[in-house]
């Protein structure tokens, strides 16, 4: 058995490689290494990925992104544990622990982790290098029925029912189309809300970012949130090219996009920005800066997306977003409470204690580009 450490001055070697190519599984697709490499955070030496082969062949592999915390004591280089694949005839032979303790070992254990299943939390606990950081509150809110599409994500068992599930969902949502078009004409046109895209933060938007931030452990800059919208982790594309038929993870999806938002009131006062992700019929606010007491008026502009784009889905962990959906009116026609949690590496919980009452964004780890 082989392990194979690669830093980040040596992904472009990597993803350029005859290896790379003619691989069965590669390891990330080739946009998403650029992103690592475009990082603003990462450092040259920083392990991005770590592979095991067997007999030649690649068997497992473990993706690293680079960021820091901003805690009270001072800035701390971390990395976050991403996109762990082992290839099931080789389970049960203690190589995600070895993948595990290669990455704590190259970052003095610095490591965090959020969005885990149940078996690879079970995997982290083993180690017993891990505290709780944050189990923060979201909502998903749901405007139109897609049994079709999350039913099958959670048992494959459903697939098979596809057409049926499709067929509930079209008769439910003929009725539904007209509720979400009386909730339209009544409570959207007489907001008086305004809004304006950016392709990049301008300046009227950073200084309204930067009034209006909390005390946020990842506190992203102004170059790292134009990073981010510039360099996705999926691409839009029905179908699927070479590389992504060979990732274990998505690199494409129907439609995936940013969207940079700044909210206004009547006199053009800005009470809002900010960006969203759209992926086929589901939408996330990965970051949200917003005036206290703007959360409707901010909202009215994401539900007035929504009901254009004629989207399925919301997912937001904004506290004060969470709460204006839950106790306000709103177009869905359910919603559902639920946690995401975030485990941080022992070694770094000195700071963390020292650190009260931090805030993490929705799009904070990798969150944003999924």
């Amino acid at each position: 058995m082989e392990i194979r450490e690669i830093r980040q001055h040596q992904l472009q070697s990597y993803i350029d490689s005859p290896e790379y190519k003619a691989a069965k599984y590669i390891a990330i697709s080739k946009h998403r290494a650029l992103s690592h490499i475009r990082n603003p955070r990462v450092k040259p030496n920083d392990l991005v990925l770590v592979l095991i082969y067997e007999k030649g062949e690649m068997v497992a592999y473990l993706g690293v992104f680079a960021d820091d915390l901003h805690f009270s004591t001072g800035i701390e280089h971390v990395g976050w544990l991403s996109c762990m694949w082992v290839n099931p005839i080789m389970r049960g032979k203690g190589i995600a622990k070895k993948l595990i303790q290669t990455v704590f070992e190259a970052w003095d254990y610095k490591i965090l982790v959020t969005e885990f299943t149940p078996a690879a939390h079970g995997l982290y606990n083993r180690t017993e290098q891990f505290l709780d950081l944050a189990k923060p509150q979201g909502v998903r809110g749901y405007l139109r029925l897609n049994l079709a599409y999350l039913l099958p994500k959670k048992e494959h068992k459903w697939n098979k029912w596809k057409p049926f599930l499709s067929c509930m969902d079209g008769v439910f949502n003929l009725f539904n189309a007209l509720r979400l078009k009386w909730y339209q004409n009544t409570t959207l046109t007489s907001q008086g809300i305004s809004f304006e895209y950016l392709s990049e933060i301008d300046d009227e938007a950073w200084a309204f970012i930067q009034k209006n931030k909390a005390n946020e452990l990842m506190n992203r800059s102004r170059t790292d949130l134009t990073w981010l919208v510039k360099n996705p982790w999926l691409l839009s594309s029905n179908l699927k090219d070479h590389n992504a038929k060979r990732y274990h993870f998505s690199a494409t999806d129907s439609s995936f996009t940013f969207l940079n938002i700044k909210v206004y009131d009547r006199a053009f006062n800005m009470l809002g920005f900010l960006i969203v992700s759209i992926r086929g019929g589901n939408m996330k606010i990965p970051y949200a800066y917003l005036l206290n007491g703007a959360e409707e008026q901010v909202l009215s502009v994401v539900y007035e997306h929504m009901l254009a784009a004629k989207l399925d889905m919301l997912t937001v962990f904004h506290p004060a977003l969470v709460k204006a959906i839950q106790e306000k009116q709103s177009p869905f026609f359910k919603k559902r409470t639920f946690k995401r949690h975030y485990i941080i590496g022992k070694v770094l919980g000195e700071q963390l204690a020292a650190t009260p009452d931090f805030v993490i964004q929705d799009g904070d780890a990798d969150a944003a580009f999924t």
